[in-house]
């Protein structure tokens, strides 16, 4: 097991990072309020991790960034893969499996 730094900052609000002792490569990220955050997150993400790739076995995501990893976790555990969807209007046009613009215009749509 590899041996933790511990959550700290990560540079985007709302999001900690613990990172491995040893390479100091991040593995963990925790968010308290991610349901309320997503954007600011994700564009964080964007502006600051736009080089990380990760995969994302449980949604056969392959070296994809990291964006991309936490739009596939909005949209699977809080919109509850997308039933959270139906019948919405979304400000942004949809495309499958484009977690990052399903997750973003839910937030926008529910924004205010």
């Amino acid at each position: 097991m590899a041996r933790s730094t511990g959550y700290a900052d990560s540079g985007v609000p709302d999001l900690l990072v613990d990172r491995d002792a040893e390479t100091l490569r991040p593995y963990a990220w925790m968010c308290y309020n991610f349901e309320r955050t997503y954007p600011l997150v994700i564009w964080g993400l964007k502006l600051f991790a736009a080089d990380e790739k990760f995969n994302v076995p449980q949604a056969d995501l392959t070296d994809v960034p990291l964006h991309v990893a936490f739009s596939w976790a909005y949209h699977h555990f809080l919109l509850e893969d997308g039933s959270l969807l139906a019948d919405r209007e979304l400000p942004l046009t949809i495309v499958p499996h484009d977690y990052t613009r399903i997750a973003l215009g839910h937030a926008l749509a529910t924004a205010g």
